[in-house]
């Protein structure tokens, strides 16, 4: 019988250990753990922004990136925060390898800030990032940008908006 082993982004920590390099490349140098994590569920599973309370402004330009409503992809997602809690332990291991690698800065890490060291990162990986940042059309620019305006804590924070347990933050 044969032994088949299907792969998927979500659950490897070296694809996140990617997608957070190419977030903190794409503008959000030093940014919150917990915000992080949240820019990295939505640039693995953008559809979901669809389902989130987004301020007018903000879905404007949201639906300007053409990005497929979740009924129109192949995969069914769950809920936002069963996506969220998923990706927790492999965000976790990507962390921790970036901290490892020399690519963040570990005291940062301990305040439960992630700041890249910029200087760190080798220059053919900083062209791989780039590049597939230019390739999503607008979507990593989009989540480091408008979309990281949105207060991490607070009655309309970023949690609230998207349908994340706030919990995990202490309000």
């Amino acid at each position: 019988m044969t032994n088949l082993r299907v792969w998927h982004a979500s659950r490897d920590p070296y694809h996140c250990s990617f997608r957070f390099l190419r977030l903190l490349v794409a503008g959000a140098e030093s940014v919150e753990l917990e915000r992080l994590r949240i820019l990295d569920m939505f640039l693995l599973y953008p559809s979901l922004l669809h389902r989130s309370s987004l301020p007018q402004e903000l879905k404007n330009k949201f639906r300007a990136l053409n990005i497929e409503k979740p009924h129109k992809i192949f995969m069914h997602l769950p809920s936002p925060a069963a996506i969220f809690q998923d990706l927790r332990l492999y965000q976790n291991s990507a962390t921790i390898q970036l901290a490892a690698k020399g690519l963040i800065d570990s005291a940062e890490l301990k305040q439960g800030t992630i700041q890249l060291l910029d200087w760190a990162i080798p220059s053919e990986l900083r062209k791989r990032t780039e590049e597939r940042n230019i390739q999503d059309q607008g979507l990593s620019s989009f989540l480091v940008g408008p979309f990281s305006n949105i207060p991490l804590r607070g009655s309309a924070s970023v949690y609230r908006r998207v349908g994340l347990p706030t919990r995990v933050v202490g309000e």
